[in-house]
């Protein structure tokens, strides 16, 4: 019986190769294939079945990125995860759909016919690409405007039916921040590219190894227990939205047609104002927080020196800027729950995630033991 399930598995090796090789040739109809994969859905649902999805997931390396090729394989997707590293950067993905699903391909944000080359054979796009920060290679204008202007007409040639494009809560051409004056630029090029783009607008978004409730305990380290926050947080609120239900609603996406050419704001449930926030997280953590309020124009001094850092930059003047911007969503514009997805409370995840920051008694409160923090 060994034997027997060896000589398959040999056989069924030998003919992915064959057909990887095939479509690498581009003998297949990329018109037809495309077009009627969304007809042939077949099984009862879940990673083994195909749900007639065949998706490229640009910045499916990152955070967000993550989770959506997750979401996508537990219903039998079969997805495209384009990166420009090496196998080490995509490996983690590959258990996330079946057998074969999940396929690497290299490419680069400025070579346009590998981005043309990674949606070839896709009904579905979504582009998760950005940058935190801007680095020497890549400035916020060539990625979040020439680099989504680019992956949006390459879409429209191939004929790919829906893409999904992620911007940012609070995308405005005149916001004090460089990246979302470059995400509301990037909003404006995608549309002219392809009409039909529906684009996402997610506040801040909290998760395992996320930048956000990581940030903030990140600043445990100062003396004394002070933790240096703006206006010491008086004047800003969040509305943080959990990376499972940002990517739900992706997925929910692709099977609503009726979201086509809309705009979607993924925020939380709940509003926080700052202060008490960063109160919450330390108290999850069992650590003292002081709150106190630098110079604007030391904290700024201090945000300029670490952009210098030949490292990855924790804290740049951009940065520091959308840190102490409030979030506000807009009034009539679909959130999550428009997609059927009943955004998670952040009591309900942050011990999970803020856990491992603690000192001691690692598991000494359960979820339902912590109490929630105050709503403005």
């Amino acid at each position: 019986m060994a034997t027997c399930g060896n000589a398959f598995l040999r056989i069924r090796y030998r003919l992915a190769g064959q057909v990887l090789r095939y479509v690498d040739r581009g003998t297949v109809n990329c018109g037809q294939a495309r077009h009627v994969s969304s007809e042939m859905e077949r099984g009862a649902g879940g990673r083994s079945s195909f749900s007639g999805v065949v998706a490229t997931v640009f910045g499916s390396t990152g955070f967000v990125g993550r989770y959506v090729v997750n979401r996508l394989g537990r219903v039998g997707s079969q997805i495209v995860v384009p990166l420009r590293g090496d196998e080490h950067d995509y490996r983690h993905l590959r258990p996330m759909g079946d057998l074969g699903q999940i396929t690497p391909l290299e490419y680069h944000l400025k070579d346009v016919e590998s981005v043309k080359k990674a949606v070839r054979h896709s009904n579905v796009v979504v582009n998760l690409v950005g940058r935190d920060y801007e680095t020497w290679n890549f400035k916020y204008r060539e990625v979040h405007e020439e680099g989504a202007r680019v992956i949006a007409e390459a879409c429209r040639e191939a004929g790919v039916q829906r893409l999904i494009h992620f911007s940012a809560l609070n995308a405005d051409p005149h916001s004090p921040s460089s990246f979302l004056q470059s995400k509301a630029r990037g909003e404006e090029l995608v549309k002219e590219a392809f009409p039909t783009a529906t684009i996402v607008r997610p506040a801040d978004i909290y998760g395992h190894e996320d930048r956000f409730l990581s940030f903030y305990a990140s600043l445990r380290g100062f003396p004394f227990h002070l933790i240096p926050v703006l206006d010491r947080g008086n004047l800003t609120h969040k509305l943080p939205v959990y990376v499972g239900d940002v990517a739900q609603g992706v997925v929910n996406i692709i099977s609503d047609q009726t979201t086509a050419s809309k705009t979607f704001e993924f925020v939380g449930p709940h509003s926080f104002v700052l202060r008490d926030l960063v109160r919450y997280i330390y108290h999850v953590m069992y650590r003292q927080c002081v709150l106190v309020s630098p110079p604007r124009w030391a904290y700024r001094l201090v945000a300029r020196t670490l952009e210098l850092s030949p490292f990855v930059p924790h804290m740049t003047r951009d940065i520091l800027t959308r840190l102490h911007l409030s979030n506000k969503a807009t009034p009539g514009v679909p959130r999550l729950e428009d997609v059927g997805v009943s955004p998670l409370a952040l009591e309900d995840k942050a011990l999970p995630i803020l856990r491992r920051y603690r000192d001691f008694l690692h598991f000494d409160r359960s979820l339902d033991e912590l109490e929630a923090p105050n709503k403005s």
